[in-house]
């Protein structure tokens, strides 16, 4: 006597049903809590990948010196001359007392598309070079106490603006204690960008850049004023 049901695939077809059948009812019987947990641990897990937090770091970023350019995705940056002062009368600033100036000159270029401003927003552009609680950059191992004054090298008036693809020299001085950089060396952590679109209140054509791992690190030996 054949046994059709072996040879038509039916008995396969059964096994298969009953061990779904089984499984389906394991599934049932797990509490709610743990289908809950995982939902929830899923759910972490795609966020931390959103934001990059599996990223992996640049724990070694390039190292480079004066006229040395740092080139990151959307801008770019060289120090061109740096110099420790009391005061820069220009722009009226003066180190008080236990302080002194950081005075760097600095060819910054805009490789994006759009307006960026060093030190404040440009049109809907928010590029946080200076000035910001997580700055693109920033002085290596030493903090400022005072907000970094931005200036045009050749003393044209107003906010400084950096056009896309126009190179412009651009001055920056930090107030920092009188006993920082004690061997004479300044580092700059220049950090590679993150961009965002959107804000949760501002319209969605609003642009962020935000700092992400440090990719070079620019360090000079500034001279002293005399």
């Amino acid at each position: 006597m054949s046994k059709t049901g072996d040879h038509d695939g039916t008995a396969p077809k059964i096994a298969v049903r009953a061990v779904m059948s089984r499984w389906m009812r394991s599934v049932a019987e797990v509490p709610r809590w743990i289908w809950i947990a995982a939902v929830a641990l899923i759910a972490l897990v795609l966020i931390v990948v959103a934001i990059g937090g599996f990223a992996q770091a640049q724990t070694n970023p390039t190292e480079l010196g004066a006229d040395e350019e740092a080139r990151a995705s959307v801008y770019a940056v060289t120090v061109l001359d740096a110099e420790f002062t009391d005061e820069v009368e220009s722009e009226y600033l003066e180190a008080e007392p236990g302080e002194k100036l950081l005075v760097m000159t600095m060819r910054m270029e805009n490789l994006s598309d759009a307006p960026i401003g060093v030190g404040t927003n440009a049109d809907r552009t928010k590029a946080g070079l200076v000035n910001t609680d997580d700055p693109l950059i920033d002085l290596a191992g030493v903090t400022a106490t005072d907000t970094v004054s931005i200036w045009r090298a050749d003393g044209s008036a107003g906010q400084v603006i950096l056009q896309p693809g126009v190179p412009s020299e651009v001055m920056l001085a930090w107030t920092v204690p009188d006993d920082a950089f004690a061997d004479g060396i300044v580092s700059l952590d220049i950090h590679e960008v993150e961009i965002r679109r959107g804000a949760v209140i501002l319209s969605s054509n609003v642009v962020t850049w935000r700092a992400i791992e440090t990719f070079a690190r620019i360090s000079v030996t500034p001279r002293e004023a005399p």
